[in-house]
């Protein structure tokens, strides 16, 4: 977290986060993002209604708790949403990556009719890799703690990070190896 309180972005509807994530609107788990204050953190919610054609294809045979990979893909577009609301202009048309690798623990059921809530926080950055730190609970309870690492796209060229070089990440490798042709 920053020392200094990020200003925080305005509620979100599903039709706003439908525009924001470039995922098939039937499988936007995210109804509602209730806080966020770029790039630090994001508060997202979705109501568990055994209706809902999405929640009955994912819970097995009538069962009233949620699988353990619906909760992972929930904490997983939430960090993205976080990460998508926190571009700036000086990111340009850089695209942040989708949390690739998570671990988790899950401590309790998300069951059928109870309010499913995702606090998500950037842990860290460096050197492209984004670690996110998620929170899942359910009236109160704690349900779930997600581990989500997002990686650069690596085969978006990069510069290496000095004001007067010009030189590509793979240039300056390859000339400090003697490779030919990289001049």
């Amino acid at each position: 977290m920053r020392d200094i309180d990020a200003p925080s972005l305005p509620p979100l509807r599903r039709a706003e986060i439908e525009r924001l994530l470039p995922i098939a609107p039937e499988w936007i788990l995210v109804e509602r993002v209730v806080e966020c204050r770029p790039p630090d953190y994001i508060r997202t919610c979705r109501r568990i209604e055994a209706g809902d054609a999405f929640v009955a294809a994912h819970v097995p045979g009538g069962a009233q708790s949620l699988r353990e990979s619906v909760l992972i893909e929930f904490a997983q577009q939430s960090a993205y949403l976080l990460a998508l609301l926190s571009r700036t202009e000086h990111d340009g048309a850089s695209q942040p990556r989708p949390p690739e690798r998570c671990s988790a623990q899950f401590l309790a059921p998300a069951c059928v009719g109870e309010l499913l809530v995702a606090e998500v926080t950037l842990d860290d950055t460096a050197d492209g890799v984004v670690l996110h730190d998620a929170t899942l609970s359910c009236d109160e309870r704690i349900v779930c703690r997600v581990r989500m690492f997002a990686a650069p796209d690596p085969s978006a060229k990069r510069r290496v990070k000095s004001p007067a070089s010009r030189v590509t990440a793979w240039e300056g490798r390859a000339r400090r190896r003697d490779i030919p042709g990289a001049d």
